[in-house]
């Protein structure tokens, strides 16, 4: 796990778990960090792409890095937003969550993903076909395309169900951004977990801030970062 510092001068802490293959070198996701420095002092972190135990490596790692930040706000994009849903640290502000992969939307018949997930192997080898641009969202690079994950293991899918199954109940300050034509985690999951009214819609792909539409919304983000969901 990676976690970088941007510190333009800002007094707040953000605490930013990005997805699942996002790094901040890809051009979309700085773009995104950019927006934040203008409010936050902004800790990113770049989750581990091929995991086992969701607790030992994403969830763990970003709680005890939480632990001596203080007050912040969080934000949590894709599997971020599942690691940062299962985060409890005293210091934790505002919620924002930007597509969190609290479910997905496989065509498999969930028992036929429980058999596949129980088999005890830890090589990725299942071919993950969706993360393409039509997917992510139409900013997305060659290099963030070409640097997606391609493929997962059982244990991958096994520790990912797990956590989603586990979700702690919603926290009052949380709000989340999602697309209805999200083809990579099911939005469904976000109205099942937030009222409508701490839930705000955009139109493009999984990533916001790789979708054309990125700069109706990011506005919108961090004041609602800053204010919570009274702001949506």
């Amino acid at each position: 796990m990676q976690i970088r510092v941007y510190d333009e001068g800002a007094v707040q802490d953000c605490l930013f778990v990005l997805g699942w293959g996002n790094r901040c070198r890809h051009r979309t996701v700085q773009w995104l960090i950019d927006q934040l420095t203008t409010a936050y002092r902004v800790h990113a972190v770049e989750l581990p792409t091929h995991i086992t135990d969701y607790r030992r490596e994403w969830v763990g790692p970003v709680q005890e890095y939480a632990a001596d930040l203080g007050r912040f706000d969080l934000l949590g994009h894709s599997a971020g937003g599942l690691t940062a849903a299962h985060l409890d640290a005293d210091g934790i502000g505002n919620r924002v969550y930007l597509s969190p992969w609290w479910d997905s939307d496989f065509p498999v018949p969930g028992p036929v993903l429980d058999a596949i997930a129980s088999l005890p192997i830890t090589k990725p080898f299942i071919p993950i076909d969706t993360l393409d641009a039509d997917a992510i969202g139409d900013l997305a690079t060659a290099q963030q395309l070409a640097e997606a994950p391609s493929s997962v293991s059982p244990a991958f899918l096994r520790t990912v169900f797990r956590a989603q199954r586990s979700l702690p109940p919603a926290r009052d300050t949380a709000a989340a951004f999602c697309s209805l034509t999200d083809t990579v985690v099911d939005p469904r999951a976000v109205g099942e977990r937030l009222p409508a009214d701490r839930i705000r819609l955009y139109d493009g792909g999984h990533e916001l801030f790789s979708s054309s539409g990125r700069e109706d919304t990011a506005e919108t983000v961090i004041d609602t970062l800053q204010h919570g969901p009274d702001a949506l």
